[in-house]
């Protein structure tokens, strides 16, 4: 990464919940978290129907056997939902809503005795009938992160997984921790104009070693022939051929068939054009991360199965994840994520 992007870092932010919300995390409406626990109620209402059944008839056997799975039905309930809540964040209600709970000061797994001990906070405040549960279950309403006062007492905080980054996706909470450290900033900063030049010439493409992006460039095919020194990129370079280009400007011709990743390798039987290999201080490349090439005039990508996938990114950034395995043809201004890089597919005949 170079320089000035790092001058540009995020600052420190102490204040987990300040640190969730530029994440992308999204606390759980007050009408979605009522539609959970509605659900909760319903099947817990459905498991202790046996017993009131038991009550309406007149048979004792019958009736004892029905008032005991009543009874035993929402014990069992009650604990799974504790180990659910405590263990994945999520209740029945809450899965069904896709609603997760988290704690407040490191987004993971609020723990089985915090959701005890929120669970005995709500049973205590029924003390007060009706009154109590419902100001507690309420108390988000005047929250501005829409905390309650149980998830204060668990030290939690639920989020809506629909509308935002879900912690417990490791891929997503890893991309969103390194959107932050370093704030994506307009890729055309450092890439070269998208129109030709007043001249009508076009700016000429040299491939530069990047501090930001690239390690090095490899010719498999160049290799395999010692005999035949690499031709300088100039002399093979067709001003309208496709090429890459990565954030500090480098540029490289998208071949037939070229890899990326953190140090590429070639099927076997198969010799890549291009080796690209590329920095990758934060882990996120896999070892053969992409395939590129070029067919009938069309640049295409292909995912090699990689740990955290590629993405094409919008024009609001969000991305656009790429399927693995297979061929997705690329227009003239794509830009794409793969790993930590960022670069963008030109066509050289649209203007450089």
């Amino acid at each position: 990464m170079t320089d000035d992007v790092r001058a540009d870092a995020a600052p420190t932010i102490t204040d987990p919940g300040d640190l969730g919300e530029r994440l992308g995390m999204v606390p759980a409406a007050p009408g979605v978290r009522t539609w959970a626990f509605v659900i909760d109620l319903l099947v817990l209402a459905v498991l202790a129907s046996p017993a009131l059944i038991g009550y309406m008839i007149d048979t004792p056997v019958v009736t004892t056997v029905l008032v005991i799975v009543g009874a035993a039905l929402p014990v069992v309930f009650g604990i799974v939902q504790l180990l659910l809540h405590g263990r994945r964040g999520v209740t029945v209600g809450k899965a069904s809503m896709r609603l997760r709970s988290v704690r407040v000061d490191d987004f993971t797994r609020p723990g089985f005795w915090r959701i005890v001990l929120r669970a005995l906070v709500l049973g205590v405040s029924g003390i007060v009938p009706v009154i109590g549960p419902l100001v507690l279950l309420t108390s988000n309403l005047w929250d501005r992160r829409g905390r309650s006062v149980l998830d204060k007492v668990a030290g939690c905080w639920l989020l809506d997984v629909r509308a935002g980054i879900d912690p417990f996706d490791a891929s997503q909470l890893r991309r969103a921790r390194r959107a932050l450290e370093a704030p994506d900033r307009d890729i055309s900063e450092h890439l070269p104009s998208l129109a030709t030049v007043a001249t009508g010439e076009r700016p000429r493409l040299e491939e530069r070693r990047s501090r930001a992006g690239i390690v090095g460039v490899s010719r498999q095919t160049w290799s395999e022939r010692p005999d035949v020194a690499p031709p300088p990129v100039a002399e093979v370079a067709d001003p309208a051929a496709p090429f890459l280009v990565f954030e500090d400007g480098s540029t490289v011709i998208v071949p037939s068939y070229g890899l990326i990743g953190r140090m590429p390798e070639a099927p076997a039987g198969r010799a890549a054009d291009v080796l690209l290999t590329l920095e990758d201080p934060q882990l996120l490349l896999s070892k053969t991360h992409l395939a590129f090439g070029v067919e009938e005039g069309t640049v295409w990508l292909l995912d090699q199965g990689s740990s955290n996938g590629t993405a094409v990114v919008g024009a609001d950034g969000s991305d656009s994840p790429l399927p693995a395995g297979t061929r997705v043809a690329v227009a003239h201004g794509t830009v794409v994520r793969v790993g930590g890089r960022m670069f963008q597919v030109r066509y050289g005949g649209l203007g450089a």
